[in-house]
């Protein structure tokens, strides 16, 4: 099967995830293809819409091979270790024709929590000297949730030059409208995911959704589903979904910031601060320099908490 050896446009601006199987439609997938960010939800959008486009008529059977990269500590595997995966094996598995497959037929292997198996210099070295190598009928998917240094290597380049490094970082923290404001990049996925359940949900439901669940696109999916099941929503029948609804069904899962906290002690309301400490050592501490992160170490926590405060007073010092 003729296929090229990138993607279909080679623009440096990768298809946002919900439009994968229509930009790679009839096989015509990029050698490789990286997942890169913290949304989960985006990360698993981006998976359907690659099997969409590699295999419009089914699931691809053996033809979708999923590889999992041992974390330490989860799987009693140290990192780097030779029984886990090294770069040979999964180029192997790249290279190898699924059984009682056609000829021409796509091969689709998913890499999952790659950080560990890309992080090493010798290793990644290994993927950008056979990146070009790989054969036409196969696809090399890399997940890298926590990409960090990975985007300045050279690998990453070379994936995101050929418009197939796919930005799965959490919407809330993209550079357009303010994080959580009702026209935000995060406001219209949501809007998108609760009209495919039949919800309609107004901008003062939009805002009463993020106060009480945050800005992680999973959470809310999680929300929606939940909203739509509690009110009868979909099979052709769409319902509206106002404030009073989201307070009666949705959970309250929103990260608190220490700064949150730390806004709340200076203002003296000593309620809202007794909740926002409730909701931090309940859910983890939010990161509003990474949003989707979780700091859960109490540790972490404390010293954050103390950092905030210090902040606020010298700050309050300085206005005296």
């Amino acid at each position: 099967m003729a296929r090229k050896a990138a993607a279909a446009s080679k623009s440096s601006a990768a298809p946002a995830p919900a439009q994968i199987a229509k930009a790679w439609a009839n096989g015509q997938l990029p050698r490789c293809v990286i997942l890169a960010g913290q949304e989960t939800a985006l990360r698993e959008e981006a998976l359907r819409g690659i099997r969409q486009a590699a295999f419009p008529g089914g699931d691809g059977g053996l033809a979708w091979v999923v590889l999992h990269w041992p974390k330490p500590g989860l799987t009693g595997t140290p990192e780097g270790d030779p029984q886990g995966l090294t770069p040979a094996a999964v180029l192997d598995e790249v290279c190898t024709r699924p059984m009682f497959a056609e000829p021409d037929s796509l091969k689709v292997v998913v890499v999952r929590q790659a950080e560990g198996l890309f992080g090493v210099a010798g290793q990644r070295e290994v993927f950008e000297r056979n990146l070009e190598r790989l054969p036409d009928a196969a696809t090399l998917v890399v997940e890298f949730p926590d990409p960090g240094r990975l985007k300045s290597t050279r690998f990453f380049k070379m994936v995101e030059a050929a418009g197939a490094a796919i930005d799965c970082s959490p919407l809330a923290g993209r550079e357009r409208y303010s994080a959580a404001g009702p026209d935000s990049i995060l406001s219209e996925a949501l809007a998108l995911r609760a009209k495919a359940l039949g919800l309609e949900l107004n901008p003062r439901a939009t805002m009463a959704l993020f106060e009480r669940c945050g800005q992680t696109l999973g959470v809310l999916e999680e929300e929606l589903a939940k909203l739509a099941l509690a009110l009868g929503a979909g099979e052709g029948k769409t319902v509206q979904a106002g404030e009073a609804e989201i307070a009666r069904v949705c959970a309250h899962t929103r990260l608190v910031g220490a700064f949150e906290f730390a806004d709340a002690l200076a203002e003296r309301d000593l309620k809202k601060s007794w909740e926002a400490l409730g909701a931090i050592f309940a859910h983890g501490l939010g990161d509003h320099k990474k949003p989707g992160r979780v700091v859960s170490s109490d540790n972490e926590i404390a010293m954050r908490l103390l950092g905030a405060l210090t902040w606020k007073m010298t700050q309050l010092q300085d206005l005296q």
